[in-house]
């Protein structure tokens, strides 16, 4: 179960909407430590022993946690617009008003059809595959909006990855503050924060990994772009060798029809010369008509 929709969650004080459904709150939940609000039904997804605030990330360790009964009356005169019909009220009876006119839900992303208005609010903030989401590193610098079914191909993506080298040392620094504060909490509850200590321990670990990981990944990203860029620059020397082996090629054609051109002209010649040659040789200067008879010696 998550906090409440309805059209007008967006313009109402932000102390009524859970930092981590992004709806007005359900049975709100103080932190202690700081004294933002969520959602009991947020807060129990997921059973820490240390709850972080999404608001300001302050640190409150699950026991301290408040269930804030006043402040849910209060809330009871909240304004509300429903967010499947024209209907306006207040929050105390929206609840009544869904039951009554809203049996049948249908998601506007996927078209799956829910029973119940928790259910259908459940499926959008958890479960739908083809709803649009914030990436979880926004305030990192990876603010892509992505469709969920293709959040891991957004993980692979160079602005989460940059946005990954952003976080982790500061999830580190804030894992040493942990334990150098540990035996304070360890005065308050020894389980709880024996457990605690595990699970930081277990987390530094991960985290370290995921450093070395993401600063390997870096480096051969590093070491691929230099080397696509020696082969891009590799790639335009050959190119410019490749077009000067061309124009010679081209040139040494030109040069060799020129000189087929010329040979042919003086095997003509050539042959004229011959011609006149053998006409001469017919011809007596001194009057007298001279005949040649070839192959004499046959003849005879």
């Amino acid at each position: 179960m998550v906090g409440i929709d309805s059209r007008n969650k967006l313009i109402l004080d932000t102390k009524y909407i859970c930092p981590v459904c992004s709806l007005i709150l359900r049975d709100p939940i103080q932190l202690s430590k700081c004294g933002h609000r969520q959602c009991q039904t947020c807060l129990n997804v997921k059973q820490e022993t240390i709850i972080k605030c999404r608001q300001c990330q302050q640190e409150t360790l699950r026991i301290e946690v408040l269930l804030d009964q006043a402040f849910k009356i209060d809330m009871k005169s909240l304004p509300i617009d429903c967010s499947f019909c024209p209907w306006t009220g207040i929050l105390n009876n929206y609840q009544e008003h869904i039951d009554q006119s809203h049996s049948n839900f249908k998601c506007e992303y996927c078209g799956e059809q829910f029973n119940s208005v928790i259910k259908f609010n459940l499926h959008k903030i958890f479960e739908c595959q083809q709803l649009i989401v914030d990436c979880a590193l926004k305030d990192f610098g990876c603010s892509e909006r992505i469709i969920r079914i293709k959040m891991k191909d957004h993980y692979l993506t160079q602005q989460h990855q940059y946005a990954i080298l952003k976080v982790v040392p500061q999830m580190l620094a804030q894992l040493n503050d942990r334990q150098m504060n540990i035996d304070f909490y360890q005065t308050a509850t020894a389980g709880a924060c024996n457990l605690a200590t595990a699970q930081l321990e277990e987390m530094y670990e991960m985290l370290n990994i995921l450093r070395g990981g993401v600063e390997t990944l870096t480096n051969d990203e590093q070491r691929l772009t230099n080397e696509a860029l020696q082969m891009q620059i590799t790639l335009t020397t050959l190119t410019e060798e490749l077009s000067k082996i061309k124009l010679s090629i081209e040139e040494s054609n030109t040069l060799w029809k020129g000189v087929n051109l010329n040979q042919d002209i003086l095997n003509q010649d050539l042959a004229s010369l011959q011609e006149e040659i053998n006409d001469l040789q017919c011809v007596s200067y001194d009057g007298i008509l001279v005949w040649k008879i070839t192959k004499f010696h046959e003849k005879m």
